[in-house]
């Protein structure tokens, strides 16, 4: 049974047209095309067979029919088949009658073990008769044994034309049967068809050697024992491969999985932070949403944006630490009470370190109050010095700041809070990000009547 009859016997059952039990009608007609001229002239051959070397074919039957039994899969559904070796070699050395008997007692031990429908093994005898029985007739025109010149011409050719009428047998039943294009079925695949070549070739050594010694004989099947254990080998390095594949897939979901769940969490946080007080509820989510929108105005997209929005979205989870007594004061702070507020980036930026997955977003979170002219905090970092993503944050953030409504203070209108950003343009705020925010405000992505829109959070 070749590569693509065991590659047809698993395929689901993808059928054309009008059913007639398990096949289409023209499937049926092929088949029948096929099997029905086999099965009438396999009797005529048992009759007609003729005093040979039994011994012949009793031993080329049963390492055949062996060599069947141990054939195995390989990935991408193909399937590694030794037998084609013996079927080829008795096709070289014996009457075409006995040749076709081989082909049924070789298939029958595999038809017990694999038990394929009776329609799929007796289209898979007939199709393997039929190859065979051309393989016989090229070799013999040529003259396999009656000239030892033509032996390696006659072998290699008859072992290419048992493997292409193997092949072209096989597909207009997969098309009518399965609906599957010759592409789709695989059975035009390079490395499939080198291997059953290679296979098919090597039963010309071993024939031209059958007939004068049996020692070379099984000295020239060397070479199919050392394909046979290096298949095995790569099938289980393939084998391997597969299963460290799964579970590096695994391994990759359970990690998002969790980074997911713990970015939920950190998310929440930084809410109830926010809730803490309830004059700047929503504040993150907001500097998150216009820090995006300025983001895509400077070009940012794709991963940078996705960092762009979580380090503003996390941006003050450090006040997590700053006491009520503070983070509440209705008045002015005292000097000490600076030094506790103005610890928050730092705070937050050792809250997301710990966490090791998101490295990308604690530069944002660190630095979001640091200013082009080094008078920022917590580092006093100058111009280029302090990253884009937290230059970008502490725009937004100034600007919610600003609109928003404090206990101790009224928040100011949107264009006033502008203006004041656009007075501090090359001191207190980056210059690009400042221009970004001004485009963003022309194009009404962001503004008080024109909030951000939800497609930015």
């Amino acid at each position: 049974m070749t590569t693509a009859a065991i590659r047809a016997a698993q395929l689901p059952l993808t059928l054309r047209g009008t059913r007639f039990g398990s096949l289409t009608l023209g499937a049926w007609l092929y088949w029948s095309a096929v099997v029905v001229p086999v099965a009438l002239g396999i009797p005529l051959a048992a009759a007609h067979v003729h005093a040979v070397d039994w011994r012949r074919f009793a031993s080329l039957a049963l390492l055949a029919s062996v060599s069947q039994l141990l054939s195995f899969h390989l990935n991408r559904r193909r399937v590694f088949h030794p037998a084609i070796l013996f079927v080829v070699a008795g096709a070289l050395l014996l009457p075409a009658e006995l040749m076709i008997l081989l082909v049924v007692v070789h298939c029958l031990p595999d038809w017990f073990k694999q038990r394929y429908p009776w329609y799929i093994q007796t289209f898979n005898i007939a199709n393997y008769v039929t190859a065979g029985v051309a393989a016989w007739g090229i070799a013999h025109a040529i003259g396999f044994q009656a000239s030892p010149s033509r032996e390696a011409a006659a072998g290699a050719c008859a072992a290419v034309v048992f493997v292409v009428t193997n092949r072209l047998l096989l597909l207009p039943m997969l098309y009518l049967g399965r609906g599957l294009k010759p592409r789709e079925t695989g059975l035009l695949e390079g490395e499939d068809l080198t291997i059953e070549l290679v296979l098919a070739l090597m039963a010309v050594p071993v024939a031209a050697f059958w007939i004068n010694s049996l020692p070379l004989a099984a000295l020239a099947l060397a070479p199919l024992f050392l394909i046979h254990f290096t298949q095995r080998a790569v099938l289980r390095l393939e084998e391997a491969g597969e299963v460290i594949g799964q579970q590096n897939v695994s391994l990759e979901e359970a990690h998002r999985a969790v980074i997911e769940r713990s970015t939920a969490a950190l998310e929440a946080l930084s809410a109830t932070v926010d809730a803490r007080d309830t004059y700047t509820a929503g504040h993150s989510r907001r500097v998150a949403a216009s820090s995006r929108v300025i983001a895509q105005q400077l070009g940012l997209e794709g991963a940078d944006l996705d960092v762009v929005g979580q380090a503003a979205l996390l941006h003050d989870i450090g006040k997590i630490a700053v006491p009520d007594a503070v983070l509440l004061k209705e008045g002015s702070l005292t000097a000490a009470e600076w030094v506790v507020m103005r610890s928050h980036p730092e705070e937050g930026a050792r809250i997301i370190e710990r966490l090791g997955y998101l490295d990308d977003v604690v530069p944002g979170i660190r630095y979001h109050h640091e200013r082009p002219d080094g008078r920022g905090y917590p580092d006093g970092l100058l111009g280029d010095e302090v990253p884009l993503t937290a230059r970008i944050i502490h725009v937004a953030d100034s600007l919610d700041a600003m609109t928003t409504k404090r206990l101790y203070r009224d928040g100011r209108s949107f264009e006033e809070a502008l203006e004041e950003i656009r007075r501090g343009r090359g001191t207190d705020f980056c210059e690009i990000c400042v221009d970004a925010l001004e485009r963003a405000v022309a194009a009404r992505l962001i503004g008080r009547l024109t909030p951000v829109r939800e497609v930015a959070a």
